[in-house]
């Protein structure tokens, strides 16, 4: 049997066991771990990290952003919360989380190697490096010249109606949470973000939840580009199929951490910790870059996504209650009307 479980949203109740006797030294332990994460992307790390702690039985649960966040908050005063561990790409929902007195603090054995930008309070700790990339297909866009800037990709879209028509992808940013993410984070560096929402709208956008679902259509021709997709994702999805490019504008590039943390509620906090310290040191950061899809934050660890931001302006988002900012219930509302009212006005897709 595999070592590797894995539980997806609406799964029937289960239950935290320890499988023990009196008579047997060795303990196994189930480490509930609650992520907005592809299965495919971290399973190779769980194996790892399974192999390093055989008495640790990790069972996975994946969400997407708004429905760990939702599931988590629902339960903030739930003792027998399962969680034992807590991943996000959200950054800005983790640090609600964590600023609602969630999360258990620690310090992590290898938080040295981790920039300060990834980490808060000895609570939440980045593991991954995410720019947020164009994808496009290859072969839809043969010839047409990049973009440089944002405003260039607007201007593109504008200008190139029957090319992109009900052929660009991006989130739907009521549903998903690393999409509203991306859109503040766009408002914040670029006052002309409104513009290039627009542009979508025009154009018709289709609206999805995920990255993966934008990148299966890309693949297939059915959208020509897709916007602020995972970079991790995109670029394993580009090695898997030579259709797909990956492209990072050259004004800037939003750049997020995947972020974990350990709830109070958690009833296997020292095997949480363990396995949050095995996601910082260089052997778990190397099974990253080496096994996964994701991209390790250790910058002394090489990966794959190197040689694409060569020269890019990349903006750092930092952990902090800075990001609160836009979860505020009125500014969130009025944000998202504003980007409805410009990306469905003239057919965008839900």
């Amino acid at each position: 049997m595999s070592r590797f479980s894995r539980i997806g949203w609406g799964a029937v109740p289960w239950f935290f066991v320890l499988l023990a006797s009196s008579g047997h030294a060795n303990v196994q332990v189930k480490l509930h771990v609650w992520s907005a994460t592809d299965t495919s992307a971290v399973e190779p790390f769980i194996e790892s990290f399974e192999a390093s702690y055989p008495s640790i039985d990790v069972v996975y649960r994946e969400f997407n952003t708004s429905e760990l966040f939702q599931v988590v908050m629902y339960n903030i005063d739930n003792p027998k919360m399962e969680a034992d561990v807590v991943i996000s790409p959200a950054m800005d929902l983790q640090v609600k989380l964590v600023n609602e007195g969630l999360a258990y603090r620690f310090d992590a054995e290898n938080a040295d190697a981790i920039p300060n930008w990834a980490q808060w309070r000895n609570e939440l700790y980045g593991f991954s490096f995410e720019p947020a990339a164009l994808v496009y297909n290859k072969k839809a866009l043969a010839g047409v010249k990049a973009p440089v800037s944002h405003t260039d990709l607007s201007n593109l879209v504008r200008d190139n109606p029957e090319m992109f028509s009900g052929k660009i992808g991006t989130y739907n940013i009521r549903q998903s949470g690393i999409g509203y993410f991306f859109a503040t984070q766009d408002a914040i560096q670029n006052n002309q973000t409104s513009r290039l929402t627009e542009s979508f709208g025009r154009a018709g956008a289709r609206l999805y939840c995920c990255s993966s679902e934008i990148l299966d259509r890309v693949a297939t021709g059915e959208l020509v580009l897709g916007y602020n997709v995972i970079g991790s994702y995109a670029i394993a999805a580009a090695e898997q199929n030579p259709g797909i490019g990956v492209y990072f504008l050259r004004d800037y590039t939003i750049t997020m951490s995947r972020t974990a943390f350990i709830p109070n509620t958690s009833q296997a906090k020292h095997q949480a910790k363990m396995f949050i310290d095995f996601l910082l040191s260089r052997e778990g950061q190397q099974v990253l870059a080496d096994e996964s899809a994701l991209i390790p934050i250790n910058q002394d660890v090489e990966t794959v996504l190197t040689p694409h931001l060569e020269n890019i302006p990349v903006f750092r988002v930092k952990l902090g209650i800075g990001l609160l900012g836009f979860q505020d219930e009125l500014k969130k509302n009025s944000f998202l009307d504003d980007w409805e009212s410009s990306i469905l006005w003239s057919g965008g897709q839900k």
